[in-house]
């Protein structure tokens, strides 16, 4: 699943001056997840072990680290300014530091090539070279990169004097992205762009009135879908050409209010945030509609339905068949992520697993309830699953997409909850620093 991030018609709700960002809680999750971990029981013992030890690696008391892009990343967040170090994630080796320019939040790898590395520091993002640490270029707004040469900027222009004075604490309706401040006034326009990854200059442009939403819908098509007030179009990333488009009619007086790509399926939702409304469903590669019904909140499938397409109904998640919008299955008090084409992951809260199932008729596959953690492989391809044994070790196991079982890895004579991984490797954070091993590919 992929949102489509920002709306002319959708203020951003007024409670709040600036939308949460993850990093805030990372530190409190953290401390409540080991308070969790410590009241846990153990369970049957790993029946293998193939975990190989490649070593470790030291990181600040106030620190936090990051596996992606074929890298290892540890983040010094107590360092005025801030300290990014690359490892190479096999040998340990220390490749470079980046000494940051603000102790603003957030500071992580919001994105990584084989040759760049893309890192977000305050509200600004910096691209630096992957092998080197040098600064390639920087930019105010956020950076997807869709391939090892090309990236795909959105920025809102906003008339001057509207950004919102947080401080203030002024009510009223608010607008603006998770990657900027917030103004009291719509955008004017919004610029689109394809811009060079390795020195930042512009490849193409394309001006839109107002806020749009957009999303970069990754392999197969890597294409870029951007939903206006009356338009629905799909752009190539790399020339801008417009690929397809459709008219987005207002249905009722009421116009488009936000979108996602959920695999092969566009939903264009109507109504005001966290209120019920119309969904219409478009084909991703035609964009002909295939379907469309009342929901009791626009936001319901984006909320608890990871790549699926779903509704919220009370305490009760929906499970809808992308290309009819007819009822599949209900969970009750879950979120579901898809899991490969076929399959589904059914957890507890963002981190408990409790079972893989069908994702067409929702019957369980595999019963994940003796394990407590789970972090899912770069790639998509795979989970590593964590739970305690009786001696407060911490066994790892391997469920790949496909799998009916958990293939065990083995133990970890420590108790930690945060871990990250990539085909190959797992590196978690333990009270010395960052353990990294060797896992089965």
């Amino acid at each position: 699943m992929a949102l489509i991030e920002l709306s002319p018609e959708t203020p951003a709700p007024p409670a709040a001056a600036t939308p949460p960002l993850a990093y805030y809680y990372r530190r409190a999750g953290l401390a409540l997840a080991v308070l969790l971990l410590l009241a846990l029981g153990g369970a049957a013992p790993a029946g293998s072990v193939l975990l190989t030890r490649i070593g470790a690696v030291p990181v600040a008391t106030g620190g936090d680290f990051q596996l992606v892009g074929g890298l290892l990343y540890t983040m010094d967040l107590d360092a005025e300014p801030r300290v990014l170090t690359a490892w190479q994630p096999t040998t340990l080796r220390p490749l470079w530091s980046y000494r940051g320019t603000t102790t603003e939040d957030p500071f992580f790898v919001s994105a990584a090539t084989d040759g760049f590395t893309v890192l977000r520091s305050g509200r600004g993002i910096t691209v630096l070279d992957a092998r080197t640490g040098a600064v390639r270029w920087t930019s105010p707004v956020a950076v997807q990169p869709v391939n090892d040469r090309t990236a795909f900027v959105e920025e809102e222009i906003f008339r001057p004097g509207t950004e919102y004075d947080a401080e203030s604490g002024d009510p009223g309706q608010l607008y603006g992205t998770n990657t900027g401040p917030l103004h009291t006034e719509p955008a004017l326009r919004t610029e689109l762009r394809g811009v060079d990854l390795a020195t930042g200059a512009k490849v193409w442009s394309l001006t839109l009135p107002g806020s749009v939403f957009t999303t970069w819908t990754g392999a197969p098509e890597n294409a870029v879908v951007v939903l206006t007030s009356d338009r629905l179009l799909v752009l190539s990333p790399t020339t801008g050409a417009v690929l397809r488009e459709r008219p987005v009619p207002a249905i009722g007086g009421v116009t488009a209010g936000e979108g996602e790509v959920v695999g092969d399926t566009v939903l264009v939702h109507y109504g005001d945030y966290g209120t019920g409304g119309l969904v219409t469903a478009y084909a991703l590669d035609t964009l002909a509609e295939r379907w469309r019904q009342d929901q009791p909140d626009p936001a319901g499938n984006s909320a608890g339905c990871l790549g699926l397409t779903c509704v919220r109904s009370g305490n009760e998640l929906i499970v809808l068949d992308p290309r009819t919008g007819a009822e599949r299955w209900r969970s009750t008090d879950s979120i579901v992520l898809a899991f490969g084409t076929g399959a589904v992951l059914e957890t507890r809260g963002p981190s408990r697993p409790l079972r893989t199932a069908d994702v067409v008729t929702g019957q369980q596959v595999t019963d994940l309830r003796w394990w407590r953690f789970f972090f899912p492989v770069e790639g998509g391809r795979a989970y590593l699953v964590s739970r305690l044994d009786g001696n407060r070790n911490t066994v790892f196991g391997l469920l790949r997409q496909g799998a009916t079982a958990v293939q065990p890895l083995g133990r970890l004579p420590e108790t930690t909850v945060q871990c990250q991984s990539v085909p190959g490797l797992l590196a978690c954070r333990v009270a010395t620093g960052i353990e990294v091993w060797a896992i089965p590919g």
